[in-house]
């Protein structure tokens, strides 16, 4: 199976939207769309970061079976995947994970304010 067709599948398999793993590799959505269609080809470095981003080893994009990519074998550790989580939550992590390190540490102030009771 080739490279881009598992994009294709580990996308869908954690239901993130084009434009949302667009918006984690700082490109176009339709710029997307061509490395899912082999139409662009991946370098090094978008791979890269497509498997932090999905906490899965760069070799996921290479060489596994389709019906292997979800059952957790393939994974770096035990964490808990995107696939997993709500609608809401997914949108959440993938916009935590697009921010700046500034903005990161704003948010978890703020968070750290709400759970101990303040405004």
């Amino acid at each position: 199976m080739e490279p881009f067709v598992r994009l294709k599948i580990i996308r869908t398999e954690n239901r993130l939207t084009q434009e949302q793993v667009a918006s984690v590799l700082g490109i176009s959505r339709s710029a997307y769309c061509g490395y899912e269609i082999g139409r662009r080809k991946m370098g090094t470095a978008m791979i890269e970061k497509l498997a932090a981003f999905y906490r899965l080893p760069v070799s996921a994009f290479f060489g596994i079976e389709e019906n292997t990519l979800n059952d957790g074998e393939h994974y770096v550790d035990d964490e808990m995947y995107l696939s997993s989580l709500s609608d809401e939550e997914r949108d959440l992590i993938v916009k935590f994970r697009i921010m700046t390190d500034k903005e990161k540490d704003m948010l978890k102030n703020s968070l750290n304010d709400i759970s101990k009771g303040e405004k």
